[in-house]
């Protein structure tokens, strides 16, 4: 059985809400990445980097990255390097997603880097967090949560 956690209007909120924070924390920065966890992360810093450009006069650079293939990581250098970046996923679980790309990240050498979902669900096997979470939500290990982007974007608990 599917329970909804986030319909799409919560989602758009969240999403706003995750945008100003973003804005708060780098106020003094001209510059800032994003960076989207493939494949519903890179939806998630589409719809941050759109909030992004209605509330701020930020220049907004965007990239993505694949945890099942960071041999391609010298695409993203450009953007990264020097730079403050936002990792961002759709949930967190036990953070290894969130890890790996983020220590793939710190090899490019970023100014700052900070972290954001949508759900962390605080099952952590690794020493991550999410610097800003939508919905911290805590589940049993059997329980899935999945962010569905069409007809409308849904996050549900199964």
């Amino acid at each position: 059985m599917k329970t909804i956690i986030l319909d799409h209007i919560r989602i758009e909120r969240t999403i706003k809400r995750i945008a100003f924070q973003i804005v708060e924390h780098c106020h003094e920065q001209d510059v800032i990445t994003l960076i989207g966890v493939k494949p519903r992360g890179v939806w998630v810093a589409e719809q941050i980097q759109t909030a992004l450009n209605e509330i701020s006069e930020f220049n907004v650079s965007f990239g993505t990255i694949d945890i099942d293939d960071l041999s391609d990581l010298q695409s993203l250098k450009s953007i990264v390097e020097g730079h403050n970046v936002v990792l961002i996923d759709d949930v967190i679980k036990s953070g290894e997603t969130m890890m790996i790309t983020a220590s793939a990240i710190v090899s490019l050498k970023p100014q700052l880097l900070i972290t954001a979902s949508l759900v962390d669900r605080k099952h952590r096997r690794f020493p991550i967090q999410s610097d800003f979470t939508g919905l911290t939500l805590a589940t049993t290990l059997q329980e899935h949560i999945q962010l569905v982007i069409e007809p409308k974007p849904t996050i549900y608990l199964e």
